[in-house]
């Protein structure tokens, strides 16, 4: 279960690191398909690096001599990042639901205040839920999967605004 939960804040990160890798990069006055084209390009840029997590996972896994024990240990690294992921995803979660209100003035400041300090802190965040969670694992492959998925998510949001800027200065090219 506790993996899954991590799949589904993976998920959600990648969409909303699509949405800031887009967003600000398109002159039209409608933008809602833009955005939900950046939310799920990020949503299946974080599913590309789920599953090649969840590979190499497997793989340890299966080389493995002692299965259940680093199973185990895996278990229990991924619940103990869940005690710094959740209450950030719950406290950008909160706010995306503000967001929703019809005041401008609540909208804005959301923005200012919150996401935005809060979209700084990711990395961080990040890195606090990964380091906590793996620093009392028992096993060395626990430890490096713990790196390498934090490294592939860290690496999404870079990659997704490569990929924005690039779209962004072939539709310039293609106008001029």
């Amino acid at each position: 279960m506790t993996l899954i939960v991590l799949y589904l804040l993976a998920t959600l990160d990648g969409a909303l690191c699509g949405f800031r890798a887009f967003a600000g990069r398109s002159a039209l006055i409608h933008k809602r398909t833009y955005y939900s084209r950046a939310l799920l390009m990020g949503a299946v840029a974080a599913q590309v690096a789920s599953f090649l997590s969840l590979a190499v996972l497997l793989m340890a896994i299966a080389l493995s001599n002692h299965r259940a024990e680093l199973r185990g240990d895996l278990e229990a690294s991924a619940g103990r990042m869940l005690w710094v992921f959740l209450p950030y995803a719950f406290a950008v979660c909160l706010n995306l639901v503000l967001r929703a209100l019809p005041s401008t003035d609540i909208r804005a400041a959301t923005s200012v205040m919150v996401l935005g300090p809060l979209t700084g802190l990711r990395p961080f965040v990040m890195i606090a839920g990964v380091i906590y969670g793996i620093r009392s694992s028992q096993l060395l492959e626990t430890k490096l999967l713990g790196l390498f998925v934090l490294a592939a998510m860290l690496l999404l949001e870079s990659l997704l605004s490569r990929i924005a800027s690039r779209r962004q200065l072939r539709e310039l090219d293609a106008s001029a």
